[in-house]
């Protein structure tokens, strides 16, 4: 189920390359991949951030401003829009630079239940 929904995702974003749902410890669960799209690159990618989401969250924790709920890095090449689906788990939705990115942070947050639900 986890693959349907993100295939709806990458395929309703214009300039979304890739998506995976993956848990906090580094390990994905389930990916999507637009076709051209380097399946080990998005893997290594979203690896990293998992331990950059981690911080966050033990971050925002000290901080007393409440649980994360998403992060945006955009960078020259690549944006990355993290929506948090629990303490435990995450999806992640890469852009290349002339996304709408603003649509895949909706359907982000449209689905976010979804996977939630799933994930159960």
């Amino acid at each position: 189920m986890f693959k349907a929904i993100l295939q709806e995702i990458v395929d309703q974003t214009p300039g979304a390359t890739s998506i995976v749902l993956m848990g906090c410890d580094g390990i994905a669960v389930d990916s999507v991949f637009r076709q051209g799209t380097a399946a080990e690159d998005t893997q290594a990618i979203t690896v990293e951030f998992a331990a950059v989401v981690k911080e966050l969250m033990h971050t925002t924790q000290l901080l007393s401003a409440g649980a994360l709920k998403e992060v945006m890095v955009k960078c020259e090449q690549l944006t990355i829009v993290v929506e948090m689906l629990s303490e435990e788990y995450f999806v992640a939705l890469l852009f290349d630079d002339e996304a709408n990115i603003g649509k895949g942070r909706y359907l982000l947050r449209r689905d976010a239940h979804k996977l939630k639900k799933e994930l159960e």
